[in-house]
Protein backbone atom coordinates (compact mmCIF):
# COMPACT_ATOMS: atom_id res chain seq x y z
CA UNK A 1 0.00 0.00 0.00
CA UNK A 2 2.08 2.98 -1.18
CA UNK A 3 1.45 6.26 0.61
CA UNK A 4 1.67 9.69 -0.92
CA UNK A 5 5.05 11.19 -0.11
CA UNK A 6 5.15 14.60 1.57
CA UNK A 7 7.08 17.11 -0.50
CA UNK A 8 9.54 18.99 1.71
CA UNK A 9 12.80 20.75 1.12
CA UNK A 10 15.79 19.06 2.68
CA UNK A 11 15.89 15.93 4.81
CA UNK A 12 12.53 14.47 5.89
CA UNK A 13 11.91 15.45 9.54
CA UNK A 14 12.35 12.64 12.06
CA UNK A 15 11.29 12.59 15.71
CA UNK A 16 12.97 10.01 17.94
CA UNK A 17 11.23 8.57 21.00
CA UNK A 18 13.32 7.08 23.81
CA UNK A 19 11.23 5.49 26.57
CA UNK A 20 12.82 5.51 30.02
CA UNK A 21 11.80 3.31 32.93
CA UNK A 22 14.38 3.14 35.73
CA UNK A 23 17.24 3.17 33.22
CA UNK A 24 18.21 6.81 33.46
CA UNK A 25 21.97 6.37 32.91
CA UNK A 26 21.33 4.20 29.84
CA UNK A 27 18.82 6.71 28.51
CA UNK A 28 21.33 9.54 28.85
CA UNK A 29 23.96 7.53 26.94
CA UNK A 30 21.42 6.69 24.24
CA UNK A 31 20.32 10.29 23.75
CA UNK A 32 23.91 11.55 23.71
CA UNK A 33 24.67 9.08 20.93
CA UNK A 34 21.60 10.32 19.04
CA UNK A 35 22.91 13.87 19.33
CA UNK A 36 26.04 12.78 17.48
CA UNK A 37 23.98 11.47 14.57
CA UNK A 38 24.81 12.98 11.19
CA UNK A 39 21.23 13.72 10.17
CA UNK A 40 20.10 17.34 9.72
CA UNK A 41 16.46 17.11 10.81
CA UNK A 42 16.13 15.13 14.03
CA UNK A 43 14.14 15.98 17.15
CA UNK A 44 14.32 13.86 20.31
CA UNK A 45 11.62 13.17 22.88
CA UNK A 46 12.40 11.29 26.10
CA UNK A 47 9.30 9.83 27.75
CA UNK A 48 9.75 8.81 31.37
CA UNK A 49 7.28 6.03 32.06
CA UNK A 50 6.66 6.60 35.77
CA UNK A 51 10.14 5.58 36.93
CA UNK A 52 10.39 4.92 40.65
CA UNK A 53 13.61 6.94 40.95
CA UNK A 54 11.87 10.12 39.64
CA UNK A 55 14.54 10.96 37.03
CA UNK A 56 12.82 13.75 35.08
CA UNK A 57 14.85 16.54 36.73
CA UNK A 58 18.07 14.58 36.15
CA UNK A 59 17.21 13.95 32.49
CA UNK A 60 16.47 17.63 31.92
CA UNK A 61 19.72 18.65 33.62
CA UNK A 62 21.91 16.13 31.77
CA UNK A 63 20.15 16.53 28.39
CA UNK A 64 19.58 20.28 27.98
CA UNK A 65 17.39 21.14 25.01
CA UNK A 66 15.81 17.67 24.84
CA UNK A 67 12.03 17.46 25.21
CA UNK A 68 11.54 15.34 28.37
CA UNK A 69 7.97 14.26 29.13
CA UNK A 70 6.50 12.14 31.92
CA UNK A 71 3.54 9.78 31.80
CA UNK A 72 3.14 10.07 35.58
CA UNK A 73 2.72 6.30 35.95
CA UNK A 74 4.00 3.07 34.48
CA UNK A 75 1.97 2.53 31.32
CA UNK A 76 4.10 -0.39 30.17
CA UNK A 77 6.17 -0.35 27.01
CA UNK A 78 3.10 -0.11 24.80
CA UNK A 79 1.42 2.72 26.68
CA UNK A 80 4.67 4.64 27.08
CA UNK A 81 5.52 4.39 23.39
CA UNK A 82 1.99 5.44 22.48
CA UNK A 83 2.39 8.54 24.66
CA UNK A 84 5.56 9.27 22.71
CA UNK A 85 3.79 8.73 19.38
CA UNK A 86 1.08 11.23 20.33
CA UNK A 87 3.63 13.85 21.37
CA UNK A 88 5.65 13.29 18.21
CA UNK A 89 2.66 13.48 15.87
CA UNK A 90 1.89 16.97 17.19
CA UNK A 91 4.93 18.27 15.27
CA UNK A 92 4.01 16.51 11.99
CA UNK A 93 7.26 14.63 11.27
CA UNK A 94 7.63 12.40 8.23
CA UNK A 95 9.12 9.61 10.34
CA UNK A 96 9.05 8.57 14.00
CA UNK A 97 11.94 6.55 15.40
CA UNK A 98 11.37 4.32 18.44
CA UNK A 99 14.60 3.33 20.14
CA UNK A 100 15.26 1.31 23.29
CA UNK A 101 17.08 3.26 26.01
CA UNK A 102 19.74 0.57 26.38
CA UNK A 103 21.16 1.25 22.92
CA UNK A 104 23.77 3.51 21.37
CA UNK A 105 23.86 4.34 17.68
CA UNK A 106 26.30 4.86 14.85
CA UNK A 107 26.33 8.44 13.51
CA UNK A 108 25.02 7.41 10.07
CA UNK A 109 22.41 4.85 11.15
CA UNK A 110 19.43 7.16 10.65
CA UNK A 111 20.48 8.29 7.17
CA UNK A 112 20.49 4.67 6.01
CA UNK A 113 17.04 4.04 7.49
CA UNK A 114 15.47 7.16 5.98
CA UNK A 115 17.06 6.58 2.56
CA UNK A 116 15.68 3.03 2.45
CA UNK A 117 12.19 4.17 3.46
CA UNK A 118 12.22 6.98 0.90
CA UNK A 119 13.00 4.45 -1.82
CA UNK A 120 10.18 2.09 -0.70
CA UNK A 121 6.90 4.01 -0.27
CA UNK A 122 5.15 0.69 0.44
CA UNK A 123 7.17 0.29 3.66
CA UNK A 124 5.65 1.39 6.97
CA UNK A 125 8.56 0.43 9.22
CA UNK A 126 12.28 -0.28 9.03
CA UNK A 127 14.90 -1.73 11.35
CA UNK A 128 18.66 -1.98 11.02
CA UNK A 129 21.38 -4.30 12.28
CA UNK A 130 21.63 -4.53 16.04
CA UNK A 131 24.91 -5.75 17.50
CA UNK A 132 25.53 -6.44 21.19
CA UNK A 133 27.34 -3.60 22.92
CA UNK A 134 29.74 -5.92 24.74
CA UNK A 135 30.88 -7.51 21.45
CA UNK A 136 30.34 -5.19 18.53
CA UNK A 137 30.57 -7.93 15.90
CA UNK A 138 28.07 -10.23 17.63
CA UNK A 139 24.64 -9.86 16.06
CA UNK A 140 21.49 -9.54 18.15
CA UNK A 141 19.19 -8.76 15.19
CA UNK A 142 20.14 -8.98 11.53
CA UNK A 143 16.75 -9.51 9.93
CA UNK A 144 13.66 -11.15 11.36
CA UNK A 145 11.22 -13.84 10.36
CA UNK A 146 7.67 -14.59 11.45
CA UNK A 147 6.72 -18.24 12.13
CA UNK A 148 2.90 -18.02 12.29
CA UNK A 149 2.21 -21.71 12.88
CA UNK A 150 4.30 -21.53 16.05
CA UNK A 151 2.92 -18.16 17.08
CA UNK A 152 6.31 -16.48 17.26
CA UNK A 153 9.08 -14.64 15.42
CA UNK A 154 12.85 -15.09 15.38
CA UNK A 155 15.89 -12.86 15.04
CA UNK A 156 17.98 -14.12 12.14
CA UNK A 157 21.72 -14.54 12.70
CA UNK A 158 21.34 -13.93 16.44
CA UNK A 159 24.59 -14.61 18.36
CA UNK A 160 26.56 -14.91 15.12
CA UNK A 161 29.63 -12.79 14.41
CA UNK A 162 28.92 -10.69 11.34
CA UNK A 163 31.28 -8.41 9.44
CA UNK A 164 29.42 -5.14 8.71
CA UNK A 165 30.82 -5.13 5.17
CA UNK A 166 28.99 -8.40 4.44
CA UNK A 167 25.49 -7.29 5.49
CA UNK A 168 24.11 -6.50 2.02
CA UNK A 169 21.30 -4.22 0.84
CA UNK A 170 17.89 -3.31 2.29
CA UNK A 171 15.28 -6.04 1.90
CA UNK A 172 11.73 -6.86 3.03
CA UNK A 173 11.35 -9.01 6.15
CA UNK A 174 8.33 -10.31 8.02
CA UNK A 175 9.39 -9.18 11.52
CA UNK A 176 11.19 -6.15 12.95
CA UNK A 177 12.09 -5.75 16.60
CA UNK A 178 10.74 -2.99 18.79
CA UNK A 179 14.28 -2.28 19.97
CA UNK A 180 14.71 -0.03 16.90
CA UNK A 181 11.98 0.91 14.42
CA UNK A 182 11.67 3.85 12.06
CA UNK A 183 7.94 4.30 11.36
CA UNK A 184 6.46 6.23 8.48
CA UNK A 185 4.25 8.66 10.38
CA UNK A 186 1.49 8.71 7.75
CA UNK A 187 1.19 4.91 7.92
CA UNK A 188 0.32 5.02 11.62
CA UNK A 189 -3.04 6.55 10.72
CA UNK A 190 -3.79 3.30 8.86
CA UNK A 191 -2.14 0.72 11.12
CA UNK A 192 -2.96 2.30 14.47
CA UNK A 193 -0.52 2.56 17.37
CA UNK A 194 0.74 -0.07 19.84
CA UNK A 195 -1.86 -2.47 21.23
CA UNK A 196 -1.86 -1.54 24.90
CA UNK A 197 -3.40 -4.84 25.93
CA UNK A 198 0.11 -6.30 25.68
CA UNK A 199 1.66 -3.85 28.17
CA UNK A 200 5.07 -5.36 27.35
CA UNK A 201 6.45 -8.44 25.53
CA UNK A 202 5.50 -9.74 22.08
CA UNK A 203 3.86 -6.46 21.09
CA UNK A 204 6.42 -5.97 18.30
CA UNK A 205 5.39 -9.30 16.75
CA UNK A 206 1.74 -8.24 16.81
CA UNK A 207 2.62 -4.82 15.36
CA UNK A 208 4.70 -6.43 12.59
CA UNK A 209 1.83 -8.76 11.71
CA UNK A 210 -0.70 -5.91 11.73
CA UNK A 211 1.44 -3.67 9.52
CA UNK A 212 1.65 -6.40 6.89
CA UNK A 213 -2.03 -7.23 7.23
CA UNK A 214 -2.75 -3.60 6.35
CA UNK A 215 -0.81 -4.02 3.11
CA UNK A 216 2.55 -2.45 4.04
CA UNK A 217 6.08 -3.81 3.94
CA UNK A 218 8.70 -4.04 6.67
CA UNK A 219 12.34 -3.39 5.79
CA UNK A 220 15.63 -4.62 7.17
CA UNK A 221 18.36 -2.06 6.44
CA UNK A 222 21.67 -3.82 7.15
CA UNK A 223 23.97 -0.78 7.05
CA UNK A 224 21.96 1.03 9.74
CA UNK A 225 23.89 -0.12 12.81
CA UNK A 226 23.26 0.30 16.53
CA UNK A 227 24.49 -1.50 19.66
CA UNK A 228 22.27 -3.04 22.31
CA UNK A 229 23.32 -3.49 25.92
CA UNK A 230 21.17 -6.62 25.95
CA UNK A 231 19.55 -5.70 29.23
CA UNK A 232 17.04 -8.14 30.69
CA UNK A 233 17.77 -11.17 28.52
CA UNK A 234 17.77 -13.49 31.54
CA UNK A 235 14.46 -15.27 32.17
CA UNK A 236 12.44 -14.31 35.24
CA UNK A 237 8.94 -14.90 36.65
CA UNK A 238 8.09 -11.28 35.76
CA UNK A 239 8.87 -11.92 32.10
CA UNK A 240 7.24 -15.36 32.19
CA UNK A 241 3.90 -13.88 33.29
CA UNK A 242 3.71 -11.46 30.35
CA UNK A 243 5.20 -13.89 27.83
CA UNK A 244 2.68 -16.64 28.64
CA UNK A 245 -0.35 -14.35 28.79
CA UNK A 246 0.65 -12.39 25.70
CA UNK A 247 1.51 -15.43 23.59
CA UNK A 248 -2.13 -16.45 23.53
CA UNK A 249 -3.19 -12.84 22.95
CA UNK A 250 -0.73 -12.61 20.06
CA UNK A 251 -2.02 -15.78 18.46
CA UNK A 252 -5.60 -14.57 18.78
CA UNK A 253 -4.96 -11.11 17.34
CA UNK A 254 -2.27 -11.67 14.70
CA UNK A 255 -3.58 -14.71 12.87
CA UNK A 256 -6.83 -16.46 12.09
CA UNK A 257 -8.28 -19.69 10.73
CA UNK A 258 -6.15 -22.80 10.62
CA UNK A 259 -2.96 -20.90 11.47
CA UNK A 260 -4.48 -19.72 14.75
CA UNK A 261 -5.58 -23.25 15.63
CA UNK A 262 -2.17 -24.73 14.83
CA UNK A 263 -0.31 -21.99 16.73
CA UNK A 264 -2.57 -22.42 19.77
CA UNK A 265 -2.02 -26.17 19.77
CA UNK A 266 1.73 -25.70 19.41
CA UNK A 267 1.86 -23.26 22.31
CA UNK A 268 -0.21 -25.45 24.61
CA UNK A 269 1.89 -28.49 23.74
CA UNK A 270 4.98 -26.53 24.73
CA UNK A 271 3.70 -24.80 27.88
CA UNK A 272 2.09 -27.83 29.58
CA UNK A 273 5.39 -29.77 29.99
CA UNK A 274 7.06 -26.54 31.14
CA UNK A 275 4.40 -26.05 33.80
CA UNK A 276 5.01 -29.56 35.08
CA UNK A 277 8.78 -29.01 35.14
CA UNK A 278 8.49 -25.60 36.82
CA UNK A 279 6.10 -26.99 39.44
CA UNK A 280 8.92 -29.18 40.76
CA UNK A 281 12.03 -27.16 39.90
CA UNK A 282 11.08 -23.48 39.52
CA UNK A 283 7.98 -22.83 41.56
CA UNK A 284 8.01 -18.99 41.02
CA UNK A 285 7.95 -19.58 37.25
CA UNK A 286 5.07 -22.02 37.67
CA UNK A 287 3.03 -19.46 39.61
CA UNK A 288 3.84 -16.73 37.06
CA UNK A 289 2.84 -18.87 34.08
CA UNK A 290 -0.31 -20.12 35.78
CA UNK A 291 -1.28 -16.53 36.60
CA UNK A 292 -0.57 -15.49 33.01
CA UNK A 293 -2.87 -18.21 31.67
CA UNK A 294 -5.59 -17.31 34.18
CA UNK A 295 -5.39 -13.62 33.29
CA UNK A 296 -5.57 -14.39 29.57
CA UNK A 297 -8.71 -16.48 30.01
CA UNK A 298 -10.12 -13.89 32.43
CA UNK A 299 -9.48 -11.01 30.02
CA UNK A 300 -7.05 -9.20 32.38
CA UNK A 301 -4.82 -7.39 29.92
CA UNK A 302 -2.71 -4.26 30.07
CA UNK A 303 -0.72 -4.22 33.30
CA UNK A 304 -2.66 -7.21 34.63
CA UNK A 305 -1.21 -8.64 37.83
CA UNK A 306 2.39 -8.96 36.68
CA UNK A 307 3.81 -5.73 38.05
CA UNK A 308 2.23 -6.21 41.48
CA UNK A 309 3.01 -9.92 41.81
CA UNK A 310 6.58 -10.13 40.46
CA UNK A 311 9.64 -7.95 40.81
CA UNK A 312 10.75 -6.08 37.71
CA UNK A 313 14.48 -6.32 36.91
CA UNK A 314 14.86 -9.08 39.48
CA UNK A 315 17.55 -10.65 37.30
CA UNK A 316 19.96 -7.74 37.85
Amino acid sequence: MPLQQTTRKGAPPVTAIVLNYNLTDYTIDCVRSLRRVRYPSLDIIVVDNGSTDQPVAVLREKLPGVDVRSTGENLGYTGGVNAGFRHALETNPDYILVLNPDTVVEPDFLTHLVDAMEERPTAAGACGTIYTDHDRLLAWYAGGRMIPCRGLAVHEHMNRRLDPSSLGSPRPVSFITGCMILFRASALAVTGLEDERFFMALDDIEFSARIQRKGFELLYVPRSIIYHKVFGEKESPFKAYYSVRNRLLLIRTAWGGVVRLVASAYFLSAIIPKLALWFFLKRPFFHAARMGLADYWGGRFGKGRGVAAFRYREDL
